[in-house]
């Protein structure tokens, strides 16, 4: 009986293990991919080129790109500065405007227009009109043989006299006198005897409203006891030309009745009027 155990048990570990490998292998058959089907995902799997295809990797793609961005970049970029062609554009029409006012100022002729389409010839007429203005200023220029005109027409009431004294009514005393005082009717016109430049105007006690003219050459024409001015300083008149009017006599000259005080200098030192009068 036991000699009949054993080997039964023998017999069927034999044949469990025969099973065994058996469905192993049959397992193996059932889940292994045929070589067709092998084939046939391998062909899906492979990659195909089209001629003409030329498509690069992705990856490159990108590279490719960042690549010529920064080329653009860096090409739109003036010398590092950071500045782009969009913001290296010409100035606008303001500033070639100012660029070509500053040119004005620096000698400019004007005869070149602005892109804005404005001319210079306004500023080359204004300066041209200020030349001849100048130009039309008549040269101070005086001398010992100039001759005068008569500022106003009336007799000698005082005469000049730096050497004797002269007698004067109104102050009842002798003095030197600088000056002649000319008889004239209140409102009588008075002339600039010589061409000459306005270079003061004065409210004196003696001479009223009094108007001292630069002559040239260190000379002076000295008018007194005038009114209604049509002058001003500054000014540059014209021999003959109206400079104002015969006021009501001084109180220093209330004897001697309305006149005109005219008197003369040369660098500053009285000078005898009557030398240079007609």
């Amino acid at each position: 009986m036991t000699k009949n155990k054993i080997v039964k048990y023998a017999a069927n570990t034999a044949l469990l293990a025969v099973l065994a490998a058996a469905g192993i292998g049959v397992y193996q058959l059932g889940t292994a991919p045929s070589r067709d089907e092998s084939i046939k995902e391998e062909a899906e799997f492979q990659p195909v080129e089209l001629e003409g295809d030329t498509e690069e990797p992705m990856v490159d793609a990108g590279a490719s790109q960042v690549e010529a961005d920064m080329e653009n970049a860096l090409e739109g970029d003036l010398a590092g500065t950071g500045v782009m062609e969009s913001e290296a554009e010409e100035p606008d029409s303001g500033e070639i405007d100012v660029s070509i006012e500053e040119a004005s100022e620096a000698g400019y002729d004007g005869t070149k227009t602005s892109e804005t389409g404005s001319d210079l010839t306004a500023d080359a007429s204004e300066v041209t009109d200020v030349s001849a203005i100048a130009a039309s200023i008549p040269e101070l220029s005086f001398s010992e043989d100039t001759l005068m005109d008569w500022p106003v027409n009336g007799n000698i009431l005082l005469d000049y006299n730096m050497e004797q004294t002269t007698y004067f009514p109104t102050l009842d005393q002798y003095k030197l006198s600088p000056a002649i005082a000319v008889q004239a009717v209140e409102g009588a016109p008075v002339i600039a005897s010589v061409p000459g430049s306005v270079y003061s105007i004065e409210e004196n006690a003696q001479t009223g409203t009094t108007v001292t003219m630069e002559i040239g050459d260190g000379y002076q024409a000295i008018y007194g006891q005038l009114t209604d001015l049509t002058v001003a300083e500054g000014d540059t008149v014209e021999q003959g030309a109206t400079i104002g009017y015969i006021a009501a006599p001084t109180k220093y000259y209330s004897k001697e009745g309305s006149n005109l005080y005219f008197a003369m200098k040369k660098d500053g030192e009285p000078v005898d009027p009557i030398m240079y009068l007609p």
